[in-house]
C-alpha cells in the first residue's frame, strides 16, 4: 500500500499507482473484490477524507472517497462505512433512511460505537427533522443562518432539490417582510412555486401576474417572471419589494435580453427601496461576487453553500456500437466490451425512469419515434395508457404522433408543444410506471421535479448558433437525475438511486458526424466532466466583474475575432446606457416612451431607436381610436407604418401583409378562445386553403423549418438585401405533405402562435394601452376576451380564456373565485367537484392545477 506521506504529497501517485487503478477498476465496473482488496479501497478512502480536511479547497478528493464509500455499499449491501461517514459529515437523511426507515444497518448491534451512535441518533432526529424529511447538518446550518441574517444581500448556493422552497418559507416566516417578490425565469416554474409557497399557509395575497397587484396591497407574495414584477414596480413610481429572491440566479450571467431585465429589476426596486434583501438561488455558481449588480448596494454577498452532494454519478460512452466506462476521476476509459446498436443499447441501459436529452425539437420527436419502434412491448390494451390515449385522441387530435409512442411507453416534451399538452405528459411521465421513457430538450432543465433514474445525453448542443453544454449546463442536466425526494422515498428500499448513471452518445443524426469542422465530439463534453475547478462565464455587463476580455470571440480569422470583439463592446456601451437610462424619470414623452422600450424588450425589434419613437409618436398624432378597429390593424397603424425600413423582428415584419394581419385579428379573437382541438383543427382548415390557394408554404421557424424564404417565395426586407442566400435560415415548411405530418405540424404552430401572441402581441397590446391608443374595455376584450373583472382575474391568475369561456357556457363561473389571499377557491366545493369529475381529462387537469 502507498504510504500514506507520499499520498498527502502529491495525490496524483495513488491515481497513478497500479494496484490502486486496478482495485478501482474493478470497483467501478462492479466486479468481486477480494476481502484485502476491500480493506485496501475503504482504507484509500479513508486517507482521501484525510486529504481533504487538510485542505478544504480540493473537493475533488471529497468526492472520490464518498463514491468509493457508496459504490462499495451498494456493491456488498455493508452500510457500516456509509453509516460512520454520514454521521461524521452530517448526512442525516442517509442515516434516517439506513437505520429507521429500512432497518438496513441496527445500531443497537454495534457494541464498538453503540454510546457514540446513540447519543448522536437521538439529537440529530430532533434538531434535523423538517416536516416530513431530513436536512443534512449543512443545509440545515445554511438556512437557519440565512433566515437570521441581517444583510442585505445573500446567496443560497446548493445542488438541486437542497430546501429552496423550504428556505423561502421560513424566511418569509422569520423576518414577515410585506412586499416579496419570488423572481422565476419560466411560466411553468410559476405553478410549482405558487403550490410550494400556497402549501405552507401563509397569510399574505399571492400575485402570480402584475395585473393582480394593486398599489395598497401593504402585505403580498409575488410569484413572478421578471418581466411580469418589473411590470409592477413600473405601474406606480412608488411600487418597491422589500425583499427579493431570484431563483436560478445564474441566469443574471447570460447576455440576452431577459438577464438584462432581471439586472434592472434589482436596479430598479434598489433605487425605490435602498434597504431591499436580494437574496440569491443557484446550484451553479461558483464565486458569489459574480451576483453583484452594478448601481445597487455595496459590499459583499453573505453566502451560504452545502458543499457536499449526497448523490454521486457514473460516466459511460456509446460509440460505434461499442460502449465505455468512463472514470472521471482518473481519466481512464474502460471497455465494456458490448456489441449492439444504438437504440438497443438504450433499452438494455434503461431503468424504471429514463431521460433522453436531445436538443432540436424535430429530432426529439424523431428519436422518440425511432426509440419507440425498437421497443418490443405493446401497451396499447394497458387501462392506463389507453386512457391517455383516449384523452389525447378525443382533445387533442387522434393522428397526433406521440400516441405511437405511447403505446410503447414513451413520450416526450420540447418548447414547441402547447403548454397545457406538455404539463400534462409530464404528469402522466410522473405518474404512470409503464411511461418509461421522456425524450426532450432545455425545456427540463429548469426546476421540473420529475422521477427520472438515468440519463441519455444525445447531443452536446445547448442552444442557438451550436452553443455547446458547458460543465455547468452538465452538471444541472445531471442533477434532474434521481432528485432526493424520489432517493428518500418512503416506499423506497435502498439507497442505488445515489449514484446516477449518466449515457453519453454519438450518433450522425441525433448528435452529427464526427470529423466535421463545426462538430464538438460528444465524448470531449463528457471529459469535462472530470474539470475539478468550475467557473463563472459572466457575459452581462451589467454584473460588476464582467470584463469583456474574459470571453471568447468566434471567427475564421483573427481580423473577424477583432471585429466581433468591437461589435460586442459597442452593444456594451448601448446597454450599459440603457441602464442608466432607465433608472432616471423621463423629461418627455419621447423619453418615456423610450423607457418603456428598453424596460419591456420592445427596443429589439427595431434599429434607430430615437427615429422609431419619433415616427411613433406621429403615427399616434394621426391615428384616431374607434372600438370597431381590429387590434393587430391598429398595431400595425402605430408601430409599423413608416417604421418598415428599421423593423427588424421577422415575425413582426409579416404584419405588413394583410393576410398574416386577419389571421391573428382572428385567433385573437375567435381561435384562442376555443378547445384545443377546435384550435388544431382550425389550424388543419388553414393549411388546406393555403394548399388550395397554391400557397403552400407556412412559416414554421427554425426548429422545423426546411425550406428558406427565397425558396418559399416569401424574403423579408433583410434577406432581400442579402445577397448571400445561403445564410438565409430555413423557416419554412411545405404543407403538401402527409396528414399524420399536418396534424404535428398543426400542434407546433399552435404553440409558436401562443408564444408569438403571448410574448410580442400581447405586449404591444399593453403598450397600446399603457399609452391611451386604445380604451381599457377595448384592452380587456382583447387581452381577457371579456370586460368581466371576475373572468379577467381568472385569466390573471393562470387559467385559459378557453377554460374561462367553458366555465361560463356551463354557469360554474359564479362557483369559482379567488379568495382574500388570492388563491383559486370553489364556493361550494362538492357541488364544482361533481362538476369536474363530468368533464375532460385536460380541462380537469387544467383547473386542477390551482385549485385547493
Amino acid at each position: 500500500m502507498a504510504n500514506e506521506k507520499a499520498i498527502k504529497t502529491n495525490l496524483n501517485i495513488l491515481l497513478k499507482d497500479y494496484f490502486f487503478k486496478k482495485i478501482f477498476e474493478k470497483l467501478c465496473l462492479n466486479n468481486e473484490l477480494h476481502s484485502n482488496e476491500k480493506e485496501y479501497i475503504l482504507s484509500v478512502a479513508i486517507l482521501f477524507f484525510r486529504f481533504y480536511d487538510n485542505d478544504k479547497r480540493n473537493k475533488i478528493y471529497f468526492k472520490i472517497g464518498y463514491y468509493i464509500i457508496l459504490k462499495y455499499t451498494l456493491k456488498y449491501k455493508d452500510y457500516r462505512p456509509l453509516y460512520d461517514i454520514s454521521l461524521q459529515i452530517g448526512f442525516y437523511p442517509i442515516i434516517e433512511f439506513i437505520t429507521i426507515t429500512n432497518k438496513l444497518l441496527n445500531v443497537d448491534d454495534e457494541s464498538k460505537n453503540l454510546i457514540t451512535d446513540a447519543i448522536a441518533f437521538i439529537s440529530y432526529r430532533e434538531k434535523f427533522k423538517k416536516g416530513d424529511y431530513f436536512e443534512s447538518l449543512e443545509q440545515n446550518s445554511s438556512r437557519i443562518s440565512i433566515i437570521n441574517s441581517n444583510e442585505n444581500e445573500i446567496a443560497y448556493i446548493a445542488p438541486t432539490s437542497y430546501g429552496k422552497s423550504s428556505l423561502i418559507a421560513d424566511f418569509i416566516d422569520k423576518n414577515s417582510p410585506n412586499k416579496v417578490g419570488i423572481i422565476v425565469p419560466t411560466k411553468s416554474l410559476l405553478v410549482q412555486t405558487y403550490n410550494d409557497i400556497k402549501n405552507s399557509n401563509k397569510e399574505y395575497k399571492l400575485v402570480l401576474h402584475d395585473e393582480m397587484y394593486n398599489e395598497d396591497d401593504e402585505k403580498f407574495i409575488g410569484i413572478l417572471t421578471q418581466e411580469r414584477a418589473t411590470r409592477i414596480l413600473n405601474s406606480k413610481s412608488n411600487s418597491f419589494f422589500d425583499v427579493i429572491f431570484i431563483d436560478e440566479a445564474h441566469n443574471l450571467f447570460k447576455r440576452d435580453s431577459r438577464s438584462f431585465i432581471l439586472s434592472r429589476l434589482i436596479q430598479l426596486n434598489y433605487k425605490r427601496n435602498p434597504n431591499q434583501k436580494v437574496i440569491y438561488l443557484s446550484p451553479l455558481v461558483e464565486d458569489e461576487s459574480n451576483l453583484k449588480i452594478k448601481k445597487t448596494k455595496d459590499g459583499t454577498i453573505y453566502t451560504r453553500r452545502v458543499q457536499h452532494d449526497f448523490k454521486s454519478f457514473e460516466l459511460y460512452y456509446f460509440d460505434e456500437n461499442k460502449s465505455f466506462f468512463y472514470d472521471r476521476f482518473t481519466g481512464e476509459k474502460y471497455n465494456l466490451n458490448d456489441d449492439k446498436n444504438y437504440f438497443q443499447y438504450i433499452i438494455d441501459n434503461s431503468f424504471n425512469k429514463n431521460f433522453i436529452y436531445q436538443l432540436k425539437p424535430k429530432l426529439t420527436e424523431n428519436l422518440a419515434l425511432e426509440l419507440s419502434s425498437n421497443i418490443n412491448i405493446d401497451l396499447s390494451n394497458n387501462e392506463k395508457i389507453k386512457k391517455i390515449i383516449s384523452t389525447i385522441k378525443k382533445e387533442v387530435h387522434p393522428e397526433f404522433q406521440i400516441i405511437k409512442c405511447l403505446e410503447k411507453g414513451v413520450v416526450y416534451i420540447h418548447g414547441k408543444i402547447p403548454n397545457l399538452i406538455k404539463e400534462y405528459i409530464e404528469k402522466q411521465f410522473k405518474e404512470i410506471d409503464e411511461i418509461k421513457f421522456i425524450v426532450a430538450n432545455t425545456v427540463i432543465l429548469e426546476g421540473i421535479n420529475l422521477p427520472i433514474e438515468t440519463i441519455f445525453i444525445t447531443t452536446n448542443k445547448a442552444g442557438k448558433q451550436n452553443e455547446r453544454l458547458d460543465i455547468k449546463n452538465l452538471i444541472n442536466l445531471i442533477g434532474r437525475a434521481n432528485r432526493l425526494n424520489y432517493v428518500f422515498d418512503k416506499n423506497s428500499k435502498d439507497i442505488d438511486k445515489l449514484i446516477s448513471k449518466i449515457h453519453f452518445l454519438e450518433h450522425d443524426t441525433y448528435h452529427g458526424k464526427k470529423g466535421d469542422k463545426n462538430q464538438f465530439s460528444i465524448f470531449q463534453s463528457l471529459k469535462k466532466l472530470n474539470e475539478n475547478k468550475l467557473i463563472d462565464l459572466v457575459k452581462n455587463p451589467t454584473i460588476e466583474t464582467y470584463d469583456i476580455e474574459k470571453l471568447e470571440f468566434y471567427g475564421d480569422t483573427k481580423e473577424k475575432k477583432i471585429e466581433n470583439k468591437e461589435k460586442h463592446r459597442k452593444e456594451d456601451n448601448k446597454l450599459l446606457d440603457h441602464s442608466d437610462f432607465v433608472l432616471k424619470l423621463p423629461k418627455s414623452e419621447n423619453e418615456r416612451m423610450k423607457k418603456y422600450f428598453i424596460e419591456n424588450s420592445i427596443e429589439k425589434y427595431f434599429d434607430n431607436l430615437e427615429e422609431v419613437i419619433d415616427t411613433i409618436l406621429i403615427n399616434i398624432q394621426n391615428y384616431n381610436f374607434d372600438f370597431n378597429h381590429k387590434i393587430v390593424d391598429i398595431m400595425y397603424k402605430i408601430l409599423i407604418v413608416n417604421n418598415v425600413q428599421n423593423l427588424k423582428d421577422f415575425e413582426l415584419d409579416r404584419l405588413k401583409n394583410e393576410k398574416a394581419r386577419d389571421y391573428y385579428n382572428y385567433y385573437i379573437e375567435v381561435t384562442q378562445k376555443q378547445h384545443l382541438s377546435q384550435r388544431i383543427n382550425s389550424l388543419l382548415i388553414h393549411f388546406s386553403n393555403k394548399i388550395k390557394d397554391k400557397d403552400p408554404f407556412l412559416y414554421i421557424g427554425t426548429a422545423y423549418g426546411d425550406a428558406t424564404s427565397i425558396e418559399a417565395g416569401k424574403p423579408s426586407r433583410y434577406e432581400e438585401l442579402n445577397n448571400n442566400y445561403k445564410d438565409w435560415k430555413k423557416v419554412y415548411v411545405n404543407l403538401e405533405t402527409t396528414e399524420q405530418s399536418l396534424v404535428n405540424l398543426a400542434i407546433v404552430k399552435l404553440k409558436i402562435e401562443e408564444d408569438f401572441v403571448s410574448y410580442q402581441l400581447t405586449l404591444l397590446m399593453a403598450f397600446l394601452y399603457d399609452f391611451n391608443i386604445i380604451s381599457k374595455d377595448y384592452y380587456y376584450k382583447y387581452i381577457y376576451g371579456t370586460t368581466d373583472e371576475r373572468l379577467i382575474n381568472l385569466v390573471r391568475f393562470g387559467l385559459s380564456v378557453s377554460v374561462i369561456n367553458k366555465l361560463e357556457i356551463d354557469n360554474q363561473i359564479d362557483n369559482l373565485g379567488l379568495d382574500r389571499n388570492g388563491n383559486l377557491k370553489a364556493k361550494d366545493k362538492i357541488k364544482f367537484e361533481n362538476y369536474l369529475n363530468l368533464q375532460s381529462e385536460l380541462f380537469q387537469f387544467e383547473i386542477r392545477k390551482y385549485l385547493n
